[in-house]
């Protein structure tokens, strides 16, 4: 199956990052120092717009990125500065540059569009405030150049990655400076990409609220590899699957729009179409003459740009993928074939009522199956059952065992998006209001700060003594500095740690 493309001339030097907005506008960077803007006509041809080449760095462009709305580009170069421009007009909005002044390796705009995270040579991982243009925070754990970023579907939480291979998650919905976890290893020579899948869950039916995300990362070990990354009071990033197939580094990992597939570029001068849910290579993209350095995809998924060492951006026309079903095994399993049962298909949306019935016995739930046979549920219904679908319809009033098939449900839509089974230790039943919202761990002195919040006693006098004078929860500012004793409060902790 061969894919059309187009190649897009004009850069004079490695093409270092590409990203698109919308359907038809498509940026990238190069190490010439320039950033170029490509739009696509009616036909669908990409050439360079009228505004580009965008022209403002002293040294090469490492990366570009749009905002969500795509209004604003910010780009990153070797020369230590973040340029915001103007998207319609080209012109630059602000200069940011980190306190250290060294070199800017990657960015990312979060997806609520009111940050902007960006790494670099300093080892620093630094949060900007879109809307007043300054610095939110400067987050200073890795030990080596910063190399990946980007931030969850949601904005709550923003993963880092480094050259010496280690990843770091981080709570960016209340802008604390506290890693919440290190993967120390993610990729034994050094992280060079992450993306997150815009497919995520969120679960307040086991106790305190938690979430649960799809991560992608790539690096100098050939691989592609998948996480499951939960956030919430035992926020953890645990390895799902190694994806191999590219026989060099891979530079650039990135999820299409409803995340169904994931592309990455490598020094192979190959471009990989992953299926992540299945872990399997659905195609590879051959036309780059050197090592492939990013790709993006199209909001509609109908194109993939990626860039290259050849100095040459190519759209490749998606389109041209045969019009398949994705495959979705029932046990989660690569091998596809322990997934048949009696219909023999594979694929959750043919199976039939009597498939469904299998698979619920299979989760020791068959006592139900007279319900789903009264009702017709066949794969088609299966994967549109809701909870209250679940107790209004079909009258099952355990909670217990509407969560169980809702669980089974989204593991045939993920099958590597299994929830991981946690020791006798996880402390996700704690409950919520017992933990500090700064460390997430459960507190010794509660004290109530002025926003009417309760903090641990030493959490929050550090947020105040390091100048901050709004509030960690709110971002309002505080009218003062008091912190009064939860006695209330650390009599319940107390009761709750002596059981």
């Amino acid at each position: 199956m061969s894919i059309s493309h187009q190649i897009l001339d004009g850069h004079t030097s490695d093409v270092n990052w590409v990203d698109f907005t919308g359907t038809k506008l498509l940026v990238s960077a190069s190490n010439d120092k320039t950033v170029r803007l490509w739009e696509s006509d009616d036909s669908g041809l990409f050439k360079q717009i009228s505004l580009s080449p965008l022209v403002g760095h002293h040294y090469g462009v490492n990366c570009v990125r749009f905002s969500p709305f795509g209004t604003i580009i910010a780009s990153g170069s070797t020369d230590g500065n973040i340029i915001l421009w103007n998207t319609h007009t080209g012109e630059q909005v602000v200069k940011l540059t980190h306190d250290s002044g060294g070199g800017i390796r990657v960015c990312s705009f979060s997806p609520s569009s009111s940050m902007l995270a960006s790494g670099g040579d300093d080892e620093s991982l630094v949060i900007w405030d879109i809307s007043t243009r300054s610095m939110i925070r400067s987050l200073a754990d890795h030990e080596a150049m910063i190399t990946a970023c980007t931030f969850s579907p949601d904005s709550c939480y923003l993963i880092s990655g480094s050259s010496a291979g280690d990843l770091k998650l981080w709570d960016s919905k209340y802008g604390h400076a506290k890693c919440l976890f290190t993967t120390a290893e993610a990729h034994d020579l050094g992280v060079l990409g992450c993306d997150f899948s815009s497919q995520y869950e969120v679960n307040v039916s086991d106790g305190p609220l938690q979430s649960f995300y799809l991560l992608a990362s790539c690096g100098n070990d050939d691989l592609v590899k998948l996480w499951h990354v939960r956030g919430g009071l035992k926020s953890t990033i645990t390895l799902s699957h190694s994806l191999k197939g590219h026989n060099g580094n891979v530079n650039c990992c990135r999820f299409n729009t409803d995340g169904s597939l994931l592309a990455s570029a490598a020094g192979d001068k190959l471009v990989i179409i992953w299926n992540p849910q299945n872990g399997v290579l659905v195609h590879k993209l051959e036309g780059h003459s050197r090592y492939v350095t990013s790709c993006a995809f199209s909001s509609d998924n109908k194109y993939l740009a990626t860039g290259s060492n050849d100095k040459t951006v190519i759209v490749w026309n998606m389109s041209d993928m045969k019009d398949r079903d994705v495959i979705i095994t029932k046990n989660g399993s690569l091998d596809e074939s322990s997934a048949m049962i009696a219909s023999g298909s594979n694929i959750v949306s043919d199976w039939t009522l009597n498939d469904v019935i299998v698979w619920l016995e299979r989760l020791d739930l068959g006592k139900y199956s007279s319900v789903f046979r009264e009702n017709s549920i066949d794969g088609i219904e299966l994967v549109h059952l809701t909870n209250d679908s679940l107790l209004t319809a079909l009258k099952i009033d355990s909670l217990g065992h509407r969560n169980k098939i809702l669980r089974g449900i989204q593991a045939l839509k993920n099958p590597l998006w299994q929830h991981i089974n946690d020791d006798a230790e996880d402390n996700s039943s704690m409950p919520n209001e017992l933990c500090c919202p700064i460390t997430h761990e459960i507190m010794k002195e509660p004290v109530v700060a002025a926003d009417g919040y309760t903090y641990e006693r030493e959490a929050i006098t550090e947020w105040i003594n390091n100048g901050n004078s709004t509030s960690p929860m709110t971002n309002e500012v505080m009218i003062n500095e008091l912190l009064l004793p939860n006695l209330n409060l650390k009599t319940l902790i107390q009761k709750y740690l002596s059981k």
